[in-house]
């Protein structure tokens, strides 16, 4: 019997019109277990590794970690600079461990304890660097003795330590002291940093005239002055220029016209690099601006006045930054009468 529904149909095997039969499709096969383990597995394990990470580190910047157990680790003997390094990232994200008394003055302890000894120089400097990321210069043992910081920081200072110890400590004064403004006029401290600021190694003088630069009174000021005026290091001067800068104080006029001037800062800046030297000129005349500003915010437009011609110089300089930052401290310095 016909197939009707094919009675009609072209031969598609003589018909030479059609074209050719389509090859058959490969076999379904299961995929390897290979296969599987790199599309599947391997993501998911890199995807829970990153999360695991995510939560380790936002557990240790939240402050989840308890501050006292390394404290404990730190007293004992096996207790190293990473340790030390890790509580002081935890009080720099936490502004109530920042204001422990206690916590405070147990590292203050610490620090005075590692200080009479003559090893791990990379703790003593990291419990520096800690102390001085504190809000509070309030501290307190269990026993509810008070313990001084800046007596503990003013000791690192002191010539034996290890160069690095004494920077650090340098650089804690001056943020304890930036942080309350100039009211730190503490006699100990200003006169380890004059000190410091006297002696041999180039590096530590800087840090030291920067760190004056912040404390108050008439010794800090003395200090500075005598730094520009014996000191052959041009950064040593140019912080001292810019701490009393910042005060108004005339006997910085001449280091800051210096650092006003680009053609000066090219002759005495020995940088071989181009674009080095180019950002280091822009930040030294920055730093000298800002000094100046600094100054007419307290009332005092003395100085800036006698530098006004340097000033107005610097709003022809090639850089932005610099143009911008001179015509905001002209603006701020009212016309000349």
């Amino acid at each position: 019997m016909q197939d009707p529904y094919n009675a009609n149909r072209p031969n598609i095997d003589t018909d030479p019109r059609q074209p050719p039969p389509l090859p058959d499709l490969p076999p379904v096969e299961a995929p390897s277990a290979g296969f599987v383990v790199q599309l599947f597995v391997i993501p998911a394990v890199v995807v829970a590794v990153v999360i695991l990470v995510w939560l380790l580190f936002g557990k240790l910047a939240g402050g989840e970690r308890d501050p006292t157990e390394y404290v404990r680790r730190l007293r004992q003997a096996s207790g190293d600079w990473r340790s030390a390094f890790e509580l002081a990232s935890l009080i720099q994200n936490d502004a109530k461990l920042a204001s422990d008394p206690r916590l405070l003055g147990e590292l203050t302890d610490l620090l005075s304890a590692e200080l009479k000894t003559n090893d791990n120089a990379e703790l003593k400097v990291y419990l520096i660097k800690t102390i001085g990321a504190f809000q509070t210069l309030d501290a307190t043992l269990g026993d509810n003795r008070k313990v001084d910081p800046i007596e503990s920081l003013t000791m690192a200072l002191a010539p034996g330590h290890d160069s690095a110890v004494r920077m650090e400590a340098a650089a804690s004064l001056a943020k304890h002291a930036a942080r309350l403004e100039g009211k730190l006029d503490d006699p100990r401290a200003v006169a380890a940093l004059a000190q410091a600021a006297s002696g041999e190694d180039p590096e530590l003088r800087q840090v030291a005239a920067y760190a004056l630069g912040f404390f108050g009174g008439e010794p800090a000021r003395q200090a500075l002055r005598e730094r520009l005026q014996t000191d052959e290091n041009r950064f040593v001067c140019y912080n001292a220029a810019v701490a009393l800068g910042r005060q108004g104080d005339p006997a910085a006029k001449e280091t800051l016209r210096e650092m006003l001037s680009t053609a000066d800062l090219d002759r005495v800046i020995d940088i071989t690099s181009t674009t080095e030297k180019q950002n280091k000129i822009e930040a030294i005349e920055l730093e000298a601006l800002q000094a100046l500003q600094s100054s007419l915010s307290t009332g005092s437009s003395e100085l800036t006045r006698s530098l006004r011609p340097e000033i107005e110089g610097l709003t022809q300089s090639g850089l932005v930054s610099i143009r911008s930052q001179a015509q905001s401290v002209l603006k701020q310095l009212q016309p000349a009468s």
